[in-house]
């Protein structure tokens, strides 16, 4: 029970600081935008867009850190871990709904619009993303 307790709690510490971090580094890091050739309209509706699927982007982190949580378990349920993807999936699909109606849908996890790189999304960190 301790060993479970300790586990929540550091899994908790690493949404927090993974969310913080992301949000240091400001418009763009988490969706791969790289902001140089960004007129201030898009740089306004970028960091905008940013604000608003905030906490779609810390409800992803949670989802991903309660499947680590059941696929550590001494005997996973993989009801419960298929259940918790599905709603990953849900929310990647409110995330990319709110780019279209944002007016910025040629952006997603770890692309540049126009193949100008790979981009820094938090796809290229273990799809720990969106």
């Amino acid at each position: 029970m301790m060993k479970k307790t300790i586990g929540i709690v550091l899994a908790v510490a690493l949404v927090v600081s993974v969310t913080a971090t992301a949000m240091a580094f400001g418009p763009g890091y988490g969706m791969g935008m790289t902001g140089a050739n960004l007129t201030p309209e898009q740089t306004q509706k970028h960091t905008q867009f940013q604000k608003d699927i905030l906490p779609l982007k810390q409800k992803m982190l949670q989802l991903k850190t309660e499947i680590m949580t059941l696929r550590t378990a001494a005997t996973p349920d993989w009801n419960a871990i298929a259940a918790k993807q599905k709603e990953m999936v849900d929310v990647r699909t409110e995330i990319q709904k709110k780019a279209a109606e944002a007016g910025i849908s040629g952006f997603g996890p770890g692309l540049c619009k126009g193949g100008k790189g790979m981009g820094m999304g938090m796809s290229k960190m273990g799809r720990m993303g969106i």
